[in-house]
């Protein structure tokens, strides 16, 4: 499910962590004790999670498709620069744009998420040696960025000094795996090299062909300030055609230097519609695919009579953020934090947000892996929904009860939770939070910022107490997972807190290479993460979409990417 400018894409993972009496009661258990009970739990998520399919979309052969038509897209926003890669390139209206142009299509997934590679783009990728780790690859000498140049070896290697973090001229939205590498050489001519990494990385293949060119990465310059209103090049069938900044509107054609099978599609037009008005938009017909956040976009997307609505289980999960900093430092005790975990109702968020939907609501309880996914296990070992557990909790700080509000050393608990304009869903778990939290005696207000302040202002310079919006999860999430809280300038830290045992679990997880290992050391950084409180995840969110009768091979999906030469309109 997309949230456009309430949220940004990451690489990171899910948490949680009891407190010090249930890690104790866990402690007394066996090991064979724990597993069993980890396996019924995750099978018991697994079963929930089963209720949804992993894709929905209507398939159709490529050669069934018809070719030509026009496919009519919404974003929230227009990027703030255009380099993903840049620290304000995170966002997840520019993934949706740079999907046809290429972006992640080097590897495909399958329904199941079942990786294998696209040799549209790479012709081979192997470890050829475990110590040192080292990769062999070689490209598809065929390929070509949309101005004609080729993509050789050169372009990685200049990424990879760009995204390593060494230059702090570079402005990074995550050095996760480019850190790792120690060298990148060309070897047999310019389209194979080899990788050899520092430290062990498993997923070393995201790290194996290049997401844009030498040109953009060779001075930090054309990095930072060169694509923040201009698109970089594109190395997939569609390439942007024009971008309209005043109008709000991006046009895509067919990429003329597209080496690879003709996409169906003649044209993509990405529409700048605010969130209030896209459900609108798409009940006209002015939009082809419409995301699905709430009961109301349910209902309205309902009222379409030439669309489908399609459900599938997602990666996506919402959680609240608290800055330990914020609220004139009440939040840095740790046993505030966990107090306001336990005042808040999960489950009434869930059936607020989610109910509506019509889908079943699965609460998150693990900072890496989603409920069903192999691994998965309850991290907090119960954080249940306990109001007087956390005013004892509250009491044991120092914050007591002064008539219906707690005080200390004559001063009320204020804090605030900050919330985009226009975002239902949002404000649906803000108002729950809200209502928990002044239940217990503190003092919370909301406070209304436009949508596209929300992260340039307040986020990003960590200027609140709390938030809620939502992550959404990576395809490889063990070797990501950590960069949520750690280090403490992580570009997608906005807690203020770190804690330094993640820094040894980050290396453990990135050399795990077998799969039982991965697991362990995972759910050691799932329960580190949930320790701290700083995080409090809520529900998985359902990727629900209205999508136009006759779209076909592209809409909800949980794992599977799609294949932007076979999306098309059918006759």
């Amino acid at each position: 499910m997309k949230i456009t400018s309430t949220r940004r894409l990451f690489l990171a993972g899910t948490g949680v962590v009891g407190s010090a009496a249930a890690l104790a009661a866990c402690g007394q258990q066996s090991a064979e004790e724990q597993a069993s009970q980890a396996a019924e739990e995750n099978s018991s998520a697994a079963e929930d999670a089963a209720a949804l399919p992993s894709t929905a979309w209507e398939r159709l052969d490529y050669d069934q498709v018809p070719d030509g038509g026009s496919l009519k897209l919404a974003v929230s926003q227009l990027p703030n620069n255009w380099n993903y890669n840049h620290a304000d390139g995170l966002l997840a209206d520019l993934s949706d744009i740079r999907g046809p142009l290429g972006a992640g299509a080097e590897i495909t997934y399958s329904e199941s998420g079942e990786k294998t590679l696209n040799t549209d783009y790479i012709a081979k990728a192997e470890l050829t040696s475990e110590d040192p780790q080292t990769v062999s690859f070689s490209y598809n000498p065929k390929g070509v960025w949309d101005d004609g140049s080729p993509i050789v070896v050169e372009d990685l290697i200049s990424q990879w000094k760009a995204n390593s973090g060494e230059n702090e001229d570079y402005q990074i939205g995550s050095t996760v795996g480019w850190d790792q590498i120690k060298s990148i050489t060309q070897t047999d001519d310019e389209y194979t090299g080899e990788i050899v990494f520092s430290d062990p990385f498993i997923d070393w293949i995201t790290v194996v062909h290049p997401d844009v060119p030498k040109k953009v990465s060779e001075s930090a310059k054309a990095w930072n300030e060169s694509y923040v209103s201009t698109p970089t090049p594109s190395k997939g069938p569609f390439t942007v055609d024009s971008v309209d900044t005043t109008g709000g509107v991006v046009n895509l054609k067919r990429n003329d230097k597209w080496w690879g099978r003709a996409p169906k599609l003649e044209t993509i037009t990405f529409s700048v519609v605010d969130q209030t008005t896209q459900p609108q938009s798409f009940a006209n017909g002015e939009i082809d695919i419409l995301d699905i956040a709430n009961g109301d976009v349910l209902s309205q997307a309902k009222t379409r009579s030439d669309a489908e609505i399609q459900s599938t289980n997602g990666l996506t999960w919402t959680h609240l953020t608290m800055n330990v900093k914020g609220a004139d430092g009440k939040l840095e005790d740790v046993k505030v934090r966990e107090a306001i975990a336990r005042a808040i109702d999960r489950d009434a968020i869930g059936r607020a947000v989610v109910g509506p939907l019509e889908a079943p609501i699965q609460l998150v309880d693990n900072f890496v892996y989603m409920p069903g996914q192999d691994g998965y296990e309850d991290s907090f070992g119960g954080l249940k929904y306990d109001a007087e557990a956390a005013g004892k909790l509250l009491d044991e700080a120092g914050w007591a009860l002064d008539g219906d509000k707690r005080k200390k050393d004559g001063k009320t608990f204020d804090l605030s939770i900050i919330i985009p304009a226009d975002t239902k869903s949002n404000s649906d778990r803000a108002r729950q939070v809200q209502t928990n939290l002044n239940a217990v005696g503190l003092n919370v207000e909301l406070q209304t910022v436009p949508s596209d302040a929300y992260f340039d202002d307040y986020i990003n310079p960590k200027t609140f107490d709390m938030v809620t919006f939502s992550w959404v999860g990576s395809q490889f999430p063990e070797s990501s997972s950590v960069n949520l809280v750690y280090p403490l300038d992580s570009q997608q830290n906005y807690t203020n807190f770190a804690d330094d045992r993640l820094g040894d679990l980050d290396k453990q997880i990135k050399a795990a290479f077998d799969l039982d290992e991965r697991h362990k050391v995972a759910n050691e950084i799932s329960k580190v993460i949930a320790e701290s409180f700083v995080l409090i995840p809520f529900y998985a969110t359902p990727n629900i979409v209205g999508v136009k009768k006759g779209v076909v091979n592209t809409g909800a999906s949980q794992f599977e990417n799609t294949d932007w030469t076979q999306v098309g309109l059918k006759a």
